[in-house]
């Protein structure tokens, strides 16, 4: 009896791959173990063979051996069979919720321990640490016990979507990026791996869609005049050079080269561990150009409030240890936001930083300077997210613009 191609049959596969024929009625079918199915060319045409679940009249459900046509032999080749082989393969074991059985040691799980034995270590440590908390929050507990192959665009696109509304676009985004090493590494293991095509994905944009918080210039003044030390110079330096909090807390004393006038971060400080690690990248280790003003500010506060240490860090906390950005928001800079009626949600040691990308762009300097003064290794970086444009600002563009469009149109 032919149905849309395929033909049921009594008779035995023709292999072992597939599973064995139901005999009797029966209920709803267990999920069972995945087909590899059967290719075969009979009678001038290309077939695949596969057990199918087939609902019965009476609302029960039978696996029924089932033959599926693919194309006459001449008017297809073989590789393209072959190919639509693959393609019914995949969606009759999606339907009975089958998935391939991994061999011994390629799992996700496996492949996922492998990668981070080998890779992980020429990696910087924020990087180790991001995959690591990628795999144990999310990813091990989906596709741990999975074979590679059953990672296919299907699954992923399920994946994502369960996580929209609840994480952001971004961390969708860098979980998927986490998945695509890994199985990158494996397909370099000689590991079958499945091909996941560009763009194949659908991703939400971030529903909030708010920017990230900056400081105006002139906010900035009154943020300065209201500190005390250490925070005053911890968040003029801030300022002026664009250096992330956890370079800024793990800069030395060592790190300030005044005769050549630049600020040279090697380490960073992690919050964590309270010590002294790398930095986030290469580029980050570009020193940082300061004007003469902000070497006085520098060697002010060296002379009159720091304090030596074992470690000769330029901001340490009582204990001569690294400080917290957490505790250098929360005791120095919330407190003065909410003096001067400023925004606290999200308003941390990064404001600065977004802050500094947008005053230069508004200032007419190139946007290479100010990725280079950034230490972006991607000028997109800079420009989709560290260049803000205000309503002044806007405002000021067109006040220079609209008295010739004005002319233009009266005089027209």
């Amino acid at each position: 009896m032919e149905n849309n191609g395929l033909t049921a049959h009594t008779a035995p596969l023709y292999g072992r791959s597939a599973t064995p024929p139901a005999t009797g009625r029966r209920g709803p079918v267990a999920k069972r173990r995945y087909q590899e199915g059967l290719f075969k060319q009979e009678n001038g045409h290309y077939y695949s063979f596969f057990y199918i679940d087939k609902a019965m009249p009476d609302g029960s459900t039978r696996s029924v051996f089932s033959r599926i046509k693919l194309g006459k032999v001449g008017a297809i080749s073989e590789l393209s069979a072959r190919r639509e082989h693959d393609r019914f393969r995949q969606q009759v074991n999606r339907e009975r919720g089958s998935v391939p059985t991994a061999p011994k040691g390629e799992t996700f799980k496996d492949v996922a321990a492998t990668y981070m034995k080998d890779i992980a270590p020429q990696l910087s440590i924020a990087t180790v640490r991001q995959r690591t908390s990628h795999l144990h929050a999310h990813l091990l507990p989906r596709f741990g016990a999975m074979a590679l192959m059953a990672i296919d665009v299907p699954t992923l696109q399920r994946f994502v979507t369960e996580l929209s509304g609840r994480v952001s676009r971004k961390s969708i985004l860098n979980l998927l990026g986490t998945i695509t090493v890994v199985l990158a590494y494996a397909k370099k293991c000689n590991i079958r791996v499945p091909e996941i095509p560009p763009r194949s994905l659908m991703l939400a944009g971030d529903r909030d869609g708010a920017e990230a918080v900056y400081f105006k210039q002139a906010d900035v003044h009154r943020i300065v005049q209201l500190a005390r030390e250490p925070y005053k110079t911890i968040f003029t330096l801030a300022a002026v050079t664009g250096l992330r909090a956890g370079e800024l807390l793990g800069l030395t004393v060592a790190d300030i080269n005044f005769e050549r006038m630049m600020v040279c971060p090697r380490k960073q400080a992690d919050d964590r561990t309270r010590e002294l690690r790398d930095l986030k990248t290469k580029k980050s280790r570009t020193p940082v150009p300061i004007t003469q003003e902000t070497a006085t500010v520098l060697r002010s506060y060296l002379k009159n409030h720091w304090k030596d240490n074992p470690q000769g860090l330029l901001f340490p906390n009582r204990l001569g240890r690294p400080r917290k950005r957490v505790n250098v928001v929360k005791f120095g800079l919330r407190p003065i936001l909410v003096k001067l009626g400023l925004p606290t949600r999200k308003a941390g040691m990064h404001a600065f930083r977004h802050g500094l990308g947008t005053a230069l762009a508004n200032a007419g300097v190139s946007p290479a300077i100010v990725q280079r003064t950034l230490r972006h290794t991607d000028i997109k970086t800079t420009l989709r997210f560290y260049v803000h444009a205000d309503d002044a600002t806007q405002r000021e563009a067109l006040a220079q613009i609209q008295p010739l469009q004005i002319v233009a149109i009266t005089t027209a």
